[in-house]
């Protein structure tokens, strides 16, 4: 086998391949890349049996053949400083290793049997919608930041998909903050739902403004889900287990209404932060009153911080306490200038919203400090 290839094109399929990269493999062959060389491109596969992801790329084939590397984050790393823009990959028939080389550098990685290596499937799937890539890209840059971690309880480290007509919505949540996006498709489809692990989602889109326009075709059945896009094949088990009902915890009224700048407001609760960093819950306290907000945390061993910004606020004086970081992640995926916040009591979850945008939401439960 041997070919050869753009760095660029290699690099990029590589940020997204490594995902499906298993860190802790049940057998060493899930921490491999599966290579093949055929006509005209290089197909790349990648599968820890929770998501497995097939890239294809333009490559010039001398020789074709198949292979896999047995480090797929090591092929990265050696990939990404080749110094030329050419790489060269040479495989001898009945070898144990893969050579790469680029400009005056050379590397040797092993190998092993193709035929341990489990094949991405591409199973029968039950329904199907299209979505713009960048439209999609959106709505999980929105949303899958608030799934839970911690997988004890399953079910909320996923974001729950929900099409019903012609509209998308996003669903994540950790059972104390909730983010919720949503977006039209081009036309009416059978309504279905299912949970993707947040994981999967993570990085599915990557920025390419060439591609924004192009749709992705999002197909699921009882198990499983596939996203095919440009030149990758992602397919995803899907997490069992029934999504609590979200319009639930989003509040019908409030009583405080509030209009910020986003970047400020960013900006004060990065400050303080730093002081509530190694509390348990990253306490951070908010004063709404009059014309500002009030920032503030304590740590009874190093100190306080205080900042104080403008913001437009109607209603009464409301001081209530949240984990910093979950303000200041929601911040970071509005898209407007300003922020708006909507509050009842220091008790009660707070939502916060892009001034003229109905399609996001974000729910915060405060902290009891």
């Amino acid at each position: 086998m041997k070919f050869s290839c753009y760095k660029d094109d290699l690099n990029e399929a590589m940020q997204l391949l490594i995902k499906a990269v298993a860190v802790k493999p049940m057998t060493p062959v899930l921490a491999g890349i599966y290579l093949k060389a055929e006509n005209s491109a290089l197909e790349l596969q990648a599968n820890n049996f929770s998501t497995g992801i097939i890239i294809r790329i333009p490559a010039s084939v001398e020789s074709s053949g198949e292979v896999v590397v047995n480090s797929g984050k090591r092929f990265q790393d050696f990939v990404r400083i080749m110094p030329d823009e050419t790489v060269t990959f040479s495989n001898e028939e009945g070898g144990n290793s893969l050579v790469i080389k680029s400009g005056g550098a050379s590397v040797e990685l092993m190998t092993m049997e193709v035929s341990d290596f489990p094949k991405v499937k591409t199973p029968e799937t039950a329904r199907t919608f299209k979505i713009l890539k960048r439209e999609l890209g959106d709505l999980i840059r929105k949303t899958v930041f608030a799934a839970a971690k911690d997988e004890s309880r399953p079910v909320f480290t996923g974001a729950l998909f929900e099409v019903k007509g012609d509209k998308l919505s996003i669903v994540a949540t950790n059972t104390h903050r909730l983010a919720f996006a949503s977006k039209k498709l081009p036309e009416n489809y059978t309504d279905v739902s299912f949970v993707v692990p947040a994981e999967a989602l993570r990085g599915l889109i990557t920025n390419n403004p060439s591609a924004a326009e192009n749709y992705v075709t999002v197909n699921c059945s009882l198990r499983y889900v596939t996203f095919t896009f440009d030149n990758v094949f992602v397919n995803s088990r899907l997490i069992e287990g029934l999504f609590p009902p979200y319009d639930k915890v989003i509040p019908e009224s409030t009583v405080t209404h509030v209009r910020v700048d986003t970047a400020e407001f960013k900006q004060a609760i990065d400050f303080v932060a730093l002081m509530s960093k190694d509390d348990e819950y990253n306490t951070v306290k908010f004063v709404f009153e009059g014309d500002g907000i009030a920032i503030s945390a304590n740590a009874s061993e190093f100190g306080n911080a205080d900042r104080k910004i403008a913001a437009e606020i109607e209603g009464e004086r409301l001081s209530i306490s949240f984990n910093a970081d979950y303000i200041a992640d929601v911040l970071r995926v509005i898209d407007t200038k300003q922020t708006k916040i909507d509050l009842n009591d220091k008790f009660s979850p707070a939502t916060f919203t892009e001034p003229g945008n109905d399609d996001f939401i974000y729910v915060a439960t405060p902290v009891r400090a």
